[in-house]
């Protein structure tokens, strides 16, 4: 009985453990950005949501986020989109649509092009948040 509830502890702690370096290895790879000026959380009609963060300096782009629950398609298209936006204004960004990022991953299967449009939602949205903060500052100045 007694090795049983030995090799149970010892499944248990390896357990606990995978899971543990899973969580601080995905945490530590993802970018974060701290204070961003505009950030966005869009939940789409297929379940998924996605996260952007946008950090600008002297009005571009100079750091972004991005955190999605989705699949891979979710994840690449967040990702494309949050890399267009980097070193771009504001006006830049408008013009970034879910076909540029559609095109920037190679293209979608027809089942998974509501990703690239949550995606370019998500980072509209975001440069929507960094566009009311601004003139929320230029009206208390």
């Amino acid at each position: 009985m007694i090795e049983y509830l030995y090799y149970f502890l010892t499944a248990f702690g390896v357990l606990f453990a995978v899971v543990f370096l899973w969580m601080g290895a995905t945490y530590w790879l993802n970018s974060h950005v701290e204070d961003p000026d505009g950030k966005a959380r869009i939940t789409g009609k297929c379940g998924d949501t996605m996260e952007i963060c946008l950090k600008f300096e002297q009005d571009q782009v100079v750091k972004t986020s991005q955190w999605t629950d989705g699949c891979a398609y979710s994840l690449n298209c967040v990702h494309a989109a949050t890399q267009l936006a980097k070193g771009k204004t504001p006006d830049e960004i408008i013009e970034i649509d879910s076909d540029q990022i559609q095109k920037s991953v190679g293209g979608l299967p027809i089942d998974h092009i509501h990703c690239a449009d949550l995606a370019s939602d998500t980072l509209q949205a975001a440069l929507d948040h960094f566009m009311r903060h601004q003139g929320s500052k230029g009206t208390a100045s």
